[in-house]
């Protein structure tokens, strides 16, 4: 706001002196003078407006890549917790991991935690920060998606585990997108070390080292 007001009173100083110019007479010395004098404020003016622009567009943009990629890593923690696989998991995987969530999956207060905050970040964001977020095409979406989430605990019940997959889903696929990440969708099938128990959930949580829960397919090829 400071810097429009400083440019439209430079371009007002500027608009002055040419009227005066002409006012003493364009064609006498001090006229002539006055008239270079005004148009090469005006010059100057729009060169460091127009530079400024530029410089305050890259900001923005950097500041909204160091968001959105925070905001994914805290998403890709947080589906590691409820749904394991491996701990470093690409946007393809994190995609492949919701996309085998089931209805029975249980969802714990820690983790319901987990995501209730990611959501509550995300609207701050939304509300506090929209230039950083509108420079990076794409993270406003993907934001919208994760600020669902902050109303997790307000229904009397618990959000069903097939919808929060449905909504990470989507916030990953416009996350993803707006960094130049995979959006494609891992076969879950691939994925190992898939444990959506409340039991590994607690451990990958709070760490320890209890008992470690099996991936489905390995028990299942164990029996």
């Amino acid at each position: 706001m400071i810097r429009w007001v400083v440019t439209a009173a430079f371009l007002g100083l500027a608009a002055g002196i040419i009227w005066l110019a002409f006012f003493v007479g364009a064609e006498t010395p001090r006229g002539n003078l006055l008239i270079n004098l005004g148009t090469e404020i005006v010059g100057i003016v729009i060169t460091v407006a127009v530079v400024e622009w530029f410089f305050e567009k890259r900001r923005h943009n950097t500041r909204g890549r160091q968001l959105a990629w925070e905001a994914l890593h805290a998403l890709e923690h947080a589906v590691w917790v409820w749904q394991g696989g491996p701990r470093e998991m690409d946007t393809d995987e994190v995609r492949g991991v919701l996309n085998a969530a089931s209805a029975d999956d249980p969802l714990p207060d820690f983790t319901e935690g987990l995501f209730m905050n990611i959501g509550t970040r995300s609207r701050r964001l939304l509300n506090n920060d929209p230039e950083a977020v509108a420079a990076v095409p794409g993270f406003m979406n993907g934001l919208e998606h994760l600020a669902r989430l902050s109303s997790m605990r307000d229904g009397k019940t618990t959000m069903p585990s097939l919808k929060l997959a449905d909504i990470l889903d989507e916030a990953t696929a416009e996350l993803a997108e707006s960094l130049g990440k995979p959006t494609e969708r891992h076969l879950a099938s691939l994925i190992r070390f898939r444990d959506p128990s409340t039991e590994s959930q607690e451990r990958r949580h709070f760490g320890g080292h209890g008992h470690v829960s099996r991936p489905s397919g390995q028990a299942e090829a164990m029996e």
